[in-house]
């Protein structure tokens, strides 16, 4: 997953979200496409974690920080 781009994995979670939602897919692969978005959402979340943390150091470089709401 190091070459993932966040986009892409948000579409293919929307894909495996759909497909389960129509709950037509048989047991195992419902629960290989779980496991596939469970990863997904992992990579996603710390993508974004590291977006927050690199967005603070750069704001904090040019010793302007203000607090973006809801974003600790």
């Amino acid at each position: 997953m190091n070459d993932l781009k966040y986009e892409d994995a948000v579409k293919r979670l929307e894909e495996i979200v759909t497909i389960l939602e129509r709950g037509e897919a048989s047991l195992d692969l419902s629960m290989d496409l779980f496991r596939e978005g469970v990863a997904l959402s992992s990579f996603c979340e710390r993508r974004l974690q590291t977006m927050k943390e690199e967005m603070v150091k750069l704001v904090d470089a040019s010793g302007s920080v203000e607090p973006i709401d809801g974003v600790e």
